[in-house]
């Protein structure tokens, strides 16, 4: 019976993170599936408040952190392919560290 409930938390837990929500996202990424070096995130609002840009692996592990410039409604992510095919997490983060939003990226070079 507890291998139900995990397995129903861990579902509910991806549908929330990947989730499908109908909501404008915050930042929109492509290449999707990057399978170039260069992986641009753009700003779908300015006054989103999303200051950092975290990208990690499944396991959440801290790949890389970028300030989002100000003034600037894009920022990118140079020499992807030395991360080996996979899913990753994108995070979006406002000036107090609160975590705004968050995508998944898969990598398929």
């Amino acid at each position: 019976m507890n291998k139900i409930y995990i397995l129903l938390f861990i579902v509910l837990c991806n549908l929330q993170l990947f989730g499908g929500s109908d909501e404008q996202k915050l930042f929109s990424m492509f290449p999707i599936p990057l399978h170039v070096s260069k992986l641009t995130i753009k700003l779908n609002n300015f006054n989103s408040g999303i200051a950092r840009i975290e990208l990690r692996n499944l396991i959440g592990k801290k790949l890389i952190d970028k300030p989002f410039p100000a003034g600037s409604d894009e920022v990118y992510f140079e020499e992807m392919d030395s991360y080996p095919n996979g899913v990753y997490v994108v995070i979006a983060k406002d000036g107090n560290g609160k975590i705004l939003e968050t995508s998944k990226l898969i990598i398929n070079k």
